[in-house]
């Protein structure tokens, strides 16, 4: 009899035709054991027709399309701007209707699952990409650039867990018999029902969380060492330095944290160090600070679908800053690099 993980390894194979011999009579011997292993199988083969619709919902570009439709509207005239907004629709939906029927189902043949067969999942945002999707508890989340969440197909037990990497924007189905955590690294965020911004990157030594509305506990675990950091109230900031498990609550302007969900970059007052860690995550480049002291510049600004050139030159206006952009390059396994842009201040 096979166990849970032995199905898990060789199911891929089996879908993909790939298995044959002694592994694959394994697997139909397990199919026909029982009605809940058959249903399994057929939910699997569901989800793995539904990968290359996934891929292409990830390359599926929003801001994008929807940029295109706006500039048709002026050139076809308003008599066809229905039509346009129509197609825009059924091609924004159809993967997400899909995605989300395909959810649905799963869930529901979960349901009659063992608790330790609940599957993982994870998703991730391209680069350049805002990814928003649903969580089996009806709460909605907006996943950023780069960003990787981890969670199960279906939530039991005493809690709803999810682990992030990156950036998301969180909107909290609530359900007070089921508390919601995020972990974040070693900071830990629980929540009932709220609406919440988290920021984890693994190459920075800080995490922090922007509170819309509602109320979240925070937490760092190290180990088997927990402790409390505080409670936040709508407004606030926190921010938790890894390296002194310490953490500072703050009043923030929220819509400054949580614009990039719209495909929006607003800066209000900020360092130039925090624009240029923002500007090369965004954009998915390397940005050089040539001169220390730019790193102390204040900037105010808000960009909406600007390019990465028309960003730059607003710099070099509002400030005496200079850029050089160094284009990617083909490495020999096909990969590129990353293109680079060293800020210099401006010479006199």
């Amino acid at each position: 009899m096979l166990s849970f993980s032995e199905v898990e390894e060789l199911l891929p194979g089996y879908l993909s035709g790939e298995l044959s011999g002694e592994d694959r009579t394994k697997v139909d011997e397990w199919r026909k054991e029982s009605p809940e292993n058959e249903a399994l199988y057929r939910e699997s083969l569901k989800a793995w027709e539904v990968v290359p619709l996934l891929h292409e919902m990830e390359q599926f570009n929003s801001f994008e399309a929807l940029k295109k439709v706006n500039s048709r509207i002026y050139k076809n005239g308003f008599s066809k701007w229905l039509v346009n907004l129509q197609k825009v629709a059924a091609i924004l939906l159809l993967p997400l209707l899909v995605y989300s029927g395909y959810l649905t189902m799963r869930n529901l043949s979960m349901k009659k699952l063992p608790e330790e067969q609940v599957m993982m999942q994870t998703i991730t945002s391209r680069q350049g990409m805002v990814t928003k999707f649903s969580l089996a508890d009806g709460t909605k989340v907006w996943l950023n650039s780069g960003s990787e969440l981890q969670f199960p197909i279906l939530f039991k037990g005493k809690r709803r867990e999810v682990k992030l990497r990156g950036e998301a924007f969180f909107e909290v189905a609530k359900n007070e018999k089921q508390p919601f955590r995020v972990n974040a690294k070693e900071l830990n965020i629980d929540v009932l029902g709220t609406s919440f911004n988290v920021i984890s990157y693994d190459d920075e030594p800080q995490s922090e969380v922007i509170l819309e509305k509602g109320k979240v506990s925070l937490f760092a675990e190290k180990g088997e060492i927990k402790k409390d950091l505080g409670t936040m109230l709508p407004g606030q900031r926190a921010v938790f330095k890894e390296e002194s498990q310490e953490v500072k609550i703050e009043k923030a302007e929220v819509d400054k944290y949580i614009s990039w969900r719209d495909g929006n970059l607003i800066f209000s007052d900020d360092p130039m160090e925090d624009v240029v860690r923002r500007l090369s995550r965004w954009f998915n480049v390397e940005i050089v600070v040539n001169d220390p002291e730019i790193n102390s510049y204040i900037y105010t600004a808000k960009f909406r679908n600007e390019t990465l050139e028309q960003v730059l030159k607003l710099l070099k206006l509002s400030a005496p800053i200079d850029y050089r952009i160094i284009e990617s390059k083909a490495l020999p396994d096909n990969e590129f690099t990353k293109q680079k842009i060293y800020l210099m201040k401006k010479k006199i």
